[in-house]
């Protein structure tokens, strides 16, 4: 993942196994604006607030995660 990608992502209240990250569902997209590979972590941002969260619970967002136009005006 680079600065600038459209990631998905899970907050951290939406975690069903502790044991087990993969599977969390990752449900929101945002853009990711800081990636800590060291320590890691990433910071994104989504709905104008910047939100920090272990890089575990972020990953890069495919073509079928993005919005069509058609699903932007519902």
């Amino acid at each position: 993942m680079k600065v600038g990608d459209v990631v998905r992502f899970a907050a951290w209240k939406e975690i069903k196994d502790i044991n087990d990250w993969s599977s969390t569902p990752k449900n929101r997209i945002g853009l990711l604006v800081k990636y800590d590979s060291l320590m890691k972590t990433a910071t994104v941002l989504h709905n104008d607030e910047l939100i920090d969260m272990r890089a575990q619970l972020v990953e890069k967002a495919g073509k079928k995660d993005t919005f069509t136009k058609e699903q932007k005006e519902d």
